[in-house]
């Protein structure tokens, strides 16, 4: 993925869709070799999409469900096929979920410390949860992905720690967040680049819930949120009022969206009495334990709905229970940033679609409103409209009570290159550290 959600040629430099659009024949390049010398051909990618979709423990076939069988049409052509029109497959594929493994390490107990891919760097030390060292690999097809000689990744999770270390000028390059920008643009000798807003923080609502359930009860929440508020208080004005699911990053952002969700705690008010709770009721909300500005957000919230009757209990939570627990539907509501794919309709589908993001049903006609838009056979025209459509129910149904859009925040010291256009950065908030290394002083 290049740095404007573009398609761009990698171990493919070809794919062809068939005609009813549930086939794509991929092209790979003739001299691509994985770090263990293993050749990668039609073959290799077919093992390594094969494990990924019927291994057990699998952490990607969830991504990978619209594969039905992956032929090996020779050493060079690799078709795969889908079980649905497809348009989506090579930007899936072009995606982590698509990293293709050594047909001779597939076996290996420590693939998560010692990966064996076919990509520009090797992984010389893994300490998990701590930090990575990466070094160039010699003989890689494109010598230009791989500037820096080494690359250590270091995870620091608390922003002060981090800012700090920035200041000291212990790091060349750091993901921000919201809450550090002002020191983040004050630093000397480092530049802070905002990539345009992708995901938003919303509160995820679980649609299965009692209240939750009811349509009147979703939109009143959307109107009794003070999103200009927590705009200016909470993120320096870097975190842009939305009241949809998708930003202008993506085709199918709606210019007239069917409902305007502004600030107007009267309306709330009203909608919950039509809904038979005019006196609210109770909900809990949870957010990641130790993180900010989701904590922040969420006492914003509950000071917001409070004011039109909604006792709203914060239950911040560790990273390891939250995602379990959200998808088991434990929870009315869940407050973080959405991540995002390359696509409208593929956004769409990860909100909503996925029990494990979205553990309540979605309303009538929403999958089958975006399903047009996988169709390779359709015009763009009409693939878009179709990402429109079902946006639009989404925001009519208030399937989330939305908030901000959310831009990536990168810092980089003054002698770092190309790290103002990485690939895939600005849509996922990770750094695409291909072709980002340190200028020659």
């Amino acid at each position: 993925m290049g740095p404007k959600l573009e398609l761009e040629l990698m171990l493919a430099t070809d794919w062809e869709f068939s005609e009813d659009g549930r086939s794509v024949t991929f092209t790979l390049r003739d001299d691509v070799t994985f770090s263990d010398g293993a050749v990668l051909d039609a073959a290799a990618v077919k093992a390594s999409l094969d494990r990924a979709l019927t291994l057990p423990e699998s952490t990607v076939r969830a991504f990978l469900t619209m594969i039905e069988s992956v032929e090996v049409v020779d050493a060079q052509h690799v078709r795969v096929n889908s079980n649905r029109p497809a348009m989506d497959l090579p930007y899936v594929l072009a995606s982590t979920e698509g990293s293709i493994i050594s047909p001779n390490a597939l076996g290996n107990p420590d693939r998560d410390v010692a990966p064996v891919g076919s990509g520009p760097y090797l992984a010389e030390d893994v300490r998990l949860g701590s930090s990575i060292t990466f070094v160039r690999r010699d003989g890689y097809w494109d010598p230009e992905a791989a500037p820096s000689a080494r690359i250590e990744m270091v995870s620091v999770p608390d922003d002060n720690t981090r800012t700090s270390a920035l200041r000291a000028g212990e790091y060349d390059l750091s993901v921000g967040k919201l809450g550090q920008l002002d020191q983040l643009q004050q630093l000397s000798d480092y530049t802070t680049t905002l990539h345009p807003a992708a995901p938003i923080y919303t509160i995820g609502l679980n649609t299965a819930r009692p209240n939750i359930d009811n349509v009147l009860v979703r939109q009143a929440l959307n109107y009794a949120i003070d999103r200009d508020a927590i705009n200016s208080a909470l993120t320096a004005d870097s975190c842009d009022p939305i009241g949809q699911p998708l930003t202008e990053s993506y085709d199918g952002h709606l210019t007239d969206p069917p409902v305007e969700y502004d600030y107007d705690v009267e309306k709330a008010k009203e909608l919950l009495a039509e809904a038979g709770v005019p006196d609210g009721f109770a909900m809990t909300i949870v957010h990641g334990q130790g993180i900010d500005p989701e904590g922040q957000i969420a006492e914003a919230v509950q000071g917001m709905l409070a004011k039109v009757g909604i006792d709203v209990t914060v239950l911040p939570v560790d990273g390891t229970q939250l995602y379990a627990n959200w998808a088991a539907g434990q929870y009315d509501g869940f407050i973080t940033p959405k991540p995002t794919k390359p696509t409208g309709a593929m956004t769409l589908s990860q909100y909503y679609l996925s029990k494990a993001r979205y553990p309540g049903p979605p309303p009538e006609g929403f999958a089958e409103a975006l399903q047009p838009a996988y169709d390779p056979a359709l015009t763009e025209e009409e693939r878009v409209q179709a990402v429109e459509d079902a946006s639009s129910i989404a925001v009519e149904q208030a399937m989330d009570v939305y908030i901000c859009a959310v831009p990536t925040i990168i810092t980089y010291a003054d002698d770092v290159v190309g790290a103002e256009s990485m690939g895939a950065s600005f849509f996922q908030g990770i750094a695409d550290l291909r072709n980002v290394g340190i200028a020659k002083g």
